[in-house]
């Protein structure tokens, strides 16, 4: 025990003696900027001791602030140093440093450094003075005042921060406190202080970051130099980055580009780059074979050799001998007006390229830039512009769209645009011929710039028509149509609503199977001049976008989808719509008329015209009302022209009618009613029938009257007497029989003709006409039964006499101008009647004949 309480003892007295022979000697306290740097030696013998310890304490006016230490072992030698930046200007108080030795717990004695703060002086003094900040470091500026004044603030100008508080440092010295969270770009903060008797003082303050610059990349362009970029940082405004690459200096580009002439092999190699300011410095490295990286030059006198209507010839030269012999690729940049396309060629040492593909008769600008194709790195620069113009050729094919109206077939194409004539359109050719060739084929000549035709052809036939535009260097391709015939069988077509979207129509469909070329469609306005307009589609498509500069708010429109196919185009559907719905405008109802029905009204109104439609109908709504009542009738049907308002007082009314629309209730007409009893209706409904009964028999009377001559002659025709036309008597002392009453058997002409019992039945009255007998026999005699005849009257014979032209006397009975005989009669087959004696019973006729009346 008692030995090993003498090996502590004396370990304790070795660290004792440690702690007491290696205290810091030759202490120096210096500042540097805001930083305290302190300096000591310490003996060489204590060189050896490894747990010997320097502890350090901070005072700031007499308050412990920091607390460190140094190992004796981490530095070399006998000399020792230490630096801590204070979070105060050193101008503005007393900071001391302590110092001492120490070996395990052993410590010597403290030694302390003062570093005195600035007294007060006649004027305001701020600190620090004109300093340079990193952005998010937190700063103290002190303000020291005369020990007369008193102090009043501290504010900042052109700086951005909340309100801090002001704290007192020791007297007439005081302290504001900044985070500093962002730079300052173009001008410095001002910190200003302020007291009272005196002028105001302050400092300026810069606020930026260390070097933040990045991204460098280095590449050759002449094989003799290298140039490097990179992603320039943060700058501090008024003392810019410098930068050095390969150890030469930049000269201050801030523009993140440097060059420095070098040779390039090939192989990697590292570039490297300094960037450095006065809060830091970074260092930039790219590791990489330059030979690799070549970023060409621009294409020297670039020139056009040869120019035609379709293609150019392009050459130029190298003002850099490797390139020769490097294989290049080389972008060409042609400019038609506002249109630009990019073309690549690909060569060893490529010097001449040749466009093809140009639009003829078209102005153009070209320029070439070129790079490394075995080992692209980036383009080369752009040449300057050459320009040329292409020679004219023939017109493209136009776009031609026919429709048929009965005998009239329309015709249509499109204008040509610049880049399709090719030169100056002077006419068009318009030629067609029937299907089955069964008349030669037709053409005519079409001026420019009309671009339709109507011609009248069969609707029953069917035409292929061809169109042709001409310029100075010949006609176009034909563009081919076919008009089909027009047949009464061909179906209606029902056309759906399409609504319109963005000033447009967007359409989608099913692709047909028996699609072969495309789609068309067109449209139109449904009402007024129907001026189509179409688009033509490539095959495959299913969906369009239909967009003209034509198209009008408020104008429906329809539209035709129709499929292209090697025969006549096929319609598949049929569109209505419009692009916008507007809102139709009050009285859209014309002639607005009422009718009263007992207690109902019914308002009707001429049916609305598609012109004055600027949205779709669909339907009406009617408001009846007045001060005391309201009513209101609608319907969904668009078709229908009237309203009815049922079960109605006696009173004066107010009817509103409107239509319903997409856009709401619009076209607003009124018309005012008063309804009147349902007995003064009748009293009315009964005047009029007896105005109009009477009006009807007055117009009659006098027809009657005007027409009574012709009323008697067809109703009641009067009788004739029997009448003895053209009765010959040749033979004196003969005359008619005179009648006389009564008469009980009226005599009877009998010609007997080789005594026939069959031509007295023949000349005999039809016994189916009593009143024929009757007028024939006297009113008061019984007509004598057909056969019965009188033996007191004897027929003598008679004999047939010759006429003229071998013509018996039955020929000219018909011929008569009296007309023939009797229309109820047998035609008599007597030829004449000759007198063949003197008896009195009997009636004597020479060559003539009785006619009875008609």
């Amino acid at each position: 025990m008692i030995a090993i309480f003498l090996v502590f003892a004396k370990h304790g007295e070795g660290n004792k003696n440690c702690a007491l022979q290696c205290e810091p000697q030759n202490i120096q306290l210096s500042s540097v900027n805001q930083d305290l740097e302190l300096t000591w030696d310490s003996p060489p013998s204590c060189l050896s001791q490894k747990n010997l310890m320097f502890e350090l304490e901070v005072l700031l006016e007499s308050r412990h602030v920091h607390h460190g230490a140094v190992r004796a072992a981490d530095h070399a030698g006998s000399g020792h140093s230490w630096r801590w930046t204070s979070s105060v200007p050193l101008e503005c108080a007393t900071h001391s440093i302590q110092i001492r030795s120490k070996c395990g717990e052993l410590s010597s004695d403290w030694i302390t450094e003062t570093l005195p703060g600035l007294e007060p002086t006649a004027e305001i003094q701020v600190f620090p003075q004109d300093s340079v900040f990193e952005v998010g470091s937190r700063v103290t500026f002190c303000c020291i005042v005369p020990t007369t004044k008193p102090f009043k603030e501290m504010t900042v100008r052109n700086y951005v921060d909340g309100p801090r508080p002001v704290s007192t440092l020791r007297p007439h010295t005081y302290a504001l406190t900044l985070d500093l969270r962002w730079p300052t770009p173009i001008s410095d903060a001002e910190v200003v202080c302020r007291a009272e008797g005196v002028d105001e003082n302050g400092a300026l303050a810069v606020i930026g970051y260390r070097p933040t610059d990045r991204d460098l990349k280095c590449e050759t362009r002449d094989f003799s130099s290298a140039e490097c970029f990179w992603t320039v940082g943060h700058q501090i405004f008024y003392k810019p980055t410098d930068y050095w690459l390969l150890e030469q200096s930049c000269s201050r580009q801030t523009s993140g580009k440097c060059s420095q002439k070098v040779r390039v092999d090939q192989g990697e190699k590292n570039w490297t780059l300094v960037a450095q300011n006065v809060l830091g410095t970074i260092r930039l490295v790219d590791e990489a074979d330059l030979t690799k990286r070549v970023r060409m030059y621009a294409p020297q006198r670039l020139n056009i050799s040869s120019v035609n209507a379709k293609n150019v010839t392009l050459r130029w030269f190298w003002s850099v001998q490797q390139y020769q012999r490097l294989p290049l690729t080389c972008q060409i940049h042609v400019t038609k007006e506002t249109v630009a396309i990019q073309v690549e060629k690909s060569g060893f040492g490529l010097t001449s390229v040749v466009i093809t593909s140009l639009s003829p008769n078209r102005p153009y600008s070209v320029k070439v830039r070129c790079a490394s194709e075995s080992n692209f790195w980036k383009w080369g620069d752009w040449s300057q512009t050459a320009s040329f113009h292409t020679e004219g050729d023939i017109p493209d094919a136009l776009d031609v769209w026919t429709h048929r109206e009965g005998n009239i077939t329309h015709i249509k194409w499109k204008l040509l645009e610049d880049d399709q004539s090719h030169r100056k359109i002077t006419h068009y050719e318009v030629e067609w011929v029937d299907s089955e060739m069964t008349e030669p084929k037709k053409t005519l000549c079409i001026v420019h710039p009309k671009t339709s035709v109507a011609l009248n052809l069969s609707p029953f036939q069917k035409y292929v028509i061809f169109v042709t535009a001409v310029n100075a260097y010949g006609s176009s391709l034909p563009a081919q149509m076919i008009a089909p015939p027009q047949s009464p069988e061909s179906p209606q077509w029902d056309s759906w609503r399409i609504q319109g979207v963005a000033g447009g129509f967007n359409l989608s469909w099913t692709d047909a199977l028996n699609e072969t070329c495309g789609y068309i469609l067109d449209w139109c306005p449904v009402s007024g001049d129907c001026s189509v307009d179409w688009l033509k589609l490539p095959p495959n498509t299913t969906s369009a976008v239909i967009h003209s500069k034509d198209f009008q708010d408020g104008v429906r429109y329809r539209l035709s989808m129709y499929l292209c196919t090697t025969d006549a185009p096929m319609l598949l559907a049929v569109r209505e719509g419009y692009t916008r719905e507007q809102k139709i405008a009050d009285g859209l109802f014309k002639n607005l008329r009422w009718e009263q029905r007992v207690s109902d009204v019914t308002i009707s109104w001429d049916r609305v015209s598609l012109e004055e439609q600027s949205a779709f109908i669909k339907g009406y709504v009617m408001n009846c009302s007045n001060e005391h009542k309201s009513v209101q009738v609608h319907t969904e049907n668009a078709q229908v022209s009237n309203l009815t308002v049922r079960n109605l007082d006696i009173d004066s009314y107010t009817f509103s009618v409107l239509a319903l629309t997409s856009m709401g209730e619009c076209g607003l007409t009124k018309i005012h009613v008063t309804l009147n009893p349902q007995s003064d209706n009748l009293i009315s409904a009964f005047l009029i029938s007896l105005f109009a009964v009477c009006s009807s028999l007055i117009v009659f009377a006098v027809v009657c009257y005007r027409q009574r001559a012709c009323i008697t002659r067809n109703v009641y025709p009067p009788i004739p007497e029997p009448v003895l036309k053209g009765i010959n008597v040749p033979f004196p002392g003969v005359s008619l029989c005179p009648v006389e009453e009564p008469i009980v058997q009226a005599p009877v002409l009998y010609c007997p003709v080789a005594g026939s019992q069959e031509d007295v039945d023949k000349f005999s009255p039809h016994p189916s006409d009593p009143q024929l007998l009757q007028t024939l026999h006297g009113h008061n005699e019984t007509p004598i039964p057909v056969g019965s005849w009188s033996p007191v009257s004897p027929n003598p014979s008679y004999a047939l006499v010759q006429l003229g032209n071998n013509r018996t006397s039955d020929d000219a009975l018909w011929d008569s101008e009296d007309g023939p005989w009797l229309s109820n009669f047998p035609r008599p087959q007597l030829s004449d009647f000759i007198d063949k004696g003197q008896n009195s019973d009997t009636i004597s006729c020479v060559s003539n004949y009785i006619i009875l009346p008609h």
